[in-house]
């Protein structure tokens, strides 16, 4: 069997690599040769998760764990009328490294191994001609997936931009918490995130502002860099004094500036959940994952470590074997549904204004630290993390569990173990995770 996989983003790349270490002929189609993405723009600001770094280790790619390139603390703080603030910290901690320095490194790798690495625009077109030679053509970026795969208006709950973005790679930013991302909610106003971050210039901060479209932080997001960078930087101060002032307390003025011009990414996402495949010839068929098949906005920070996911899941069914039908189509779509649509609907319920029962939830967990610690292990479990904040009965019901687990006799370190899925009780299928994969032959 022949698989041709049309993406070199981490959806393509980890399903590639993985189709690689079971002995499935793959192609992978980049866009880009490797040097030209570590000197291109900055693509993105993603922070891979624990379950991500794990699906690396097991692809043989643990390569980024030095304390530099981690984050061992999050904080999450509502400003407003009733201000709250809790510290929810990651366990394992997140991986945070620019993709320009990941993704060659992890095309060369899987070059290193044997792959098939070839550089062409990513459209309708190369789809369709990798089709005539490969047995499933497997889309996970570019344009083709607009061409290919239309817009499910039933699952995408929205047709415009939710959020005028506005981040970029800095310097001269102080951290109250070491290793931390911080995460700042001004409802009504939009949020700003800032976390450390590797690059090839070594350690920076992410500073991200995500302005609610019409509100008072959406016409700073807009405001140019390259005509006067010193007035972007003073509008860019001037928004962290006004909403976050204990942040802007923690900058040096002296020294804050943009890393480079090219470390600036301003603009908005669409979320958008596509069709899931399509025929391209009497026999054979078109499967989107990642960005492809579903767009998220970055508030949840979920998109990289999504992709992944998916990727690793699409493997295990194509391994199987064929045929690559309709059916096998249908049934991988439904094997990624349960965990991408509890992506989708907690990035939906972030973007939104907060929903009473999300705020009981940050209450809660800025009074309790073992409900701190429940929330921040959902951070890496979306089905649990979506079933907690879905209804007022469920943030009771994981309430009383995370109180009840604090209490009892296992609970002497602090931490809450949870169910491994709470979507589990709720009757949702669990889809498996990589751990599953373990079993399989590399």
């Amino acid at each position: 069997m022949r698989i041709a996989i049309i993406g070199d983003g981490i959806s393509g790349l980890h399903l590639a690599l993985r189709l690689q270490q079971l002995d499935i002929d793959v192609t992978l189609f980049g866009a880009k040769a490797p040097e030209a993405v570590r000197n291109g723009r900055a693509l993105n600001f993603v922070a891979r998760s624990g379950s991500t770094r794990r699906r690396e280790e097991l692809l043989g790619l643990d390569l980024w764990a030095s304390p530099d390139t981690l984050a061992e603390a999050r904080t999450v703080t509502v400003h407003g009328p009733e201000p709250l603030t809790f510290r929810a910290d990651p366990d394992p901690a997140y991986s945070m490294v620019d993709f320009r320095l990941y993704l060659p490194v992890l095309v060369e790798e899987y070059v290193a191994r044997g792959g098939r690495h070839l550089v062409t625009p990513l459209t309708a077109r190369t789809a369709y001609d990798a089709a005539g030679d490969h047995d499933l053509v497997v889309v996970a970026g570019g344009r083709a997936a607009g061409e290919l795969f239309p817009r499910d208006p039933e699952r995408s709950p929205f047709d415009a931009p939710q959020r005028v973005l506005c981040g970029g790679l800095y310097r001269g930013i102080g951290e109250s918490v070491p290793h931390s991302i911080e995460f700042h909610v001004m409802p009504g106003v939009g949020e700003v995130l800032r976390m450390p971050f590797h690059c090839a210039d070594g350690h920076v901060d992410v500073l991200g502002l995500e302005a609610v479209p019409g509100g008072p932080l959406d016409p700073l997001c807009r405001i140019p860099y390259d005509a006067d960078p010193a007035h972007f930087h003073s509008v860019v101060l001037d928004a962290l004094h006004r909403y976050v002032p204990d942040l802007r307390e923690r900058v040096d003025e002296r020294a804050f500036a943009l890393n480079r011009p090219a470390d600036l990414v301003q603009g908005g996402v669409v979320p958008v959940v596509r069709r899931a495949w399509r025929a391209l010839t009497d026999t054979t068929y078109a499967l989107a994952v990642g960005d492809a098949w579903i767009v998220n906005d970055p508030i949840t920070a979920q998109g990289a470590n999504l992709g992944s996911h998916c990727a690793l899941e699409v493997a295990e069914a194509i391994a199987a074997g064929p045929p690559y039908d309709d059916a096998f189509c249908r049934a991988a779509e439904e094997r990624m549904r349960p965990y991408a649509e509890s992506v989708v609907q907690w990035t939906a319920a972030f973007l939104r204004p907060p929903t009473p029962q999300l705020l009981e939830l940050f209450r809660a967990a800025d009074a309790d630290p073992s409900v701190a610690a429940a929330f921040a292990t959902n951070f890496d479990d979306p089905p649990a993390m979506w079933h907690s904040i879905a209804a007022p009965e469920r943030t009771a019901a994981f309430l009383a569990h995370v109180r009840s687990r604090s209490e009892g006799p296992d609970a002497s370190d602090g931490s809450v173990p949870l169910p491994s899925s709470a979507s589990a009780a709720a009757g949702t299928p669990r889809t498996p995770q990589w751990a599953d994969l373990t079993a399989r032959p590399s």
